[in-house]
């Protein structure tokens, strides 16, 4: 019996019509089969995502915090996570109402990722607790009674993770010796003066590695004084200092930017040689060392934000490292212009895509340590991928 299609043509009989459902059935299933093995292999599935909200202890206009930020940002799509910005303003005060703002109006994140302000962060930490967020601390900013009263991760509070740092006393260390090396290699009795960032935070941590490396070599410091990690307050500083003491050549700072300060404020003496060095790797920096106006830079933390990050997928997804840790601390490194064209592959990445970041997930290195060091690190970008976008 052939049906009527009343829409024009033949129908076919119920039988025939049974076995083409059926048909059709299959190959439903089989596409089903074959969207969820695609799901199941995708880079993007490398876990379920979830959310972390940075705070940016800066402005958007600080060059090496926005630098970390948009590591971050990279590290997150990569690994399927939802980055979300705040800015701290470079203020404790500004940091802790921008934080409770987000908090109040915003779906609670999975996680955080802060700096804490000295004096500030007891109040940070509570907050954070108080709403139930797990989070990780980055540098070591909190020292002396302060330190003691929040104690360590999981202690006084539980969702405290851990901490994500570099040594910065080693830093100081670093820093000191790169511009020591410099003076001493060029027949120069090195005068050292400091330039620190605020009081009570990492940047004392530096210049007391510093001090220390100074003291084992016997040379004597004149004088450490703080300009607030700005680049015109360092240069007045500086000036200062120069009319204090008119013998200084060597001006060790805690921090690139100020270090450009430093640079502007011996611009036009002509009556000897500085030596002048900063901690950041600024790109502006890097290359004032290649053309031999400033001495030396030491650097990497700017990826310490993406470390955190990478530590929170593994966590996320069941690795028990920040369980039976309570702090990833990683080293940095020295450029001058004896290596610095070893690093060409760093200054003025636009893309930094080009760095792989699943490579230092632990459940990917099959491993219970991380390899954040900046060995590996370099081994990534050592070759310089034909599609990074660099100036």
């Amino acid at each position: 019996m052939v049906r009527v299609n009343l829409f024009g043509g033949n129908c076919l009989d119920n039988s025939s019509y049974t076995t083409i459902k059926e048909k059709q059935s299959g190959v439903v299933m089989r596409i089903c089969l074959l969207v969820f093995t695609l799901l199941c292999y995708s880079p993007l599935y490398a876990g379920e995502q979830f959310s972390v909200l940075l705070v940016n202890p800066s402005v958007k206009s600080d060059v090496f915090w926005q630098k970390v930020t948009d590591v971050m940002q990279v590290a997150a799509k990569q690994n399927n996570v939802s980055l979300t910005t705040i800015y701290g303003g470079g203020n404790r005060h500004i940091q802790l109402a921008e934080l409770k703002q987000y908090l109040q109006y915003n779906p609670k994140p999975d996680y955080a990722i802060l700096i804490n302000y000295p004096g500030g962060a007891e109040q940070s930490m509570s907050l954070l607790e108080q709403h139930k967020v797990k989070f990780i601390t980055l540098e070591e900013t909190i020292v002396g009674v302060e330190r003691d009263e929040v104690g360590k991760p999981r202690q006084r509070f539980k969702y405290w993770l851990g901490e994500v740092f570099h040594d910065n006393f080693k830093a100081g260390e670093q820093l000191g010796k790169a511009l020591l090396d410099e003076a001493i290699n060029t027949q120069q009795t090195p005068h050292f003066v400091a330039i620190n960032g605020h009081y009570g935070t990492e940047s004392d941590t530096r210049s007391d590695g510093l001090v220390h490396y100074l003291r084992k070599q016997d040379v004597e410091l004149e004088q450490v004084v703080y300009a607030g990690w700005n680049k015109q307050e360092a240069e007045n500083k500086v000036s200062r200092l120069l009319q204090r003491y008119p013998d200084t050549n060597v001006i060790w700072c805690a921090s690139d930017l100020m270090a450009q300060g430093a640079l502007e404020a011996v611009k036009g003496k002509t009556d000897r040689v500085y030596f002048i060095g900063g901690i950041d790797w600024l790109d502006d920096n890097l290359n004032l060392i290649e053309q031999q106006k400033l001495t030396a830079s030491v650097g990497g933390h700017f990826m310490m934000g993406a470390w955190a990050l990478i530590s929170l997928v593994d966590h996320h997804n069941g690795n028990p490292y920040w369980q039976n840790h309570d702090a990833i601390k990683f080293q940095l490194g020295v450029i001058t212009k004896h290596n610095i064209q070893s690093y060409n592959w760093l200054r003025n990445i636009k893309d930094w895509s080009v760095i792989p970041f699943e490579t230092f997930l632990l459940q990917n290195r099959k491993s219970t340590e991380y390899a954040f060091d900046f060995d590996t690190l370099h081994s990534l970008l050592s070759e310089k991928p034909k599609n990074a976008a660099l100036h």
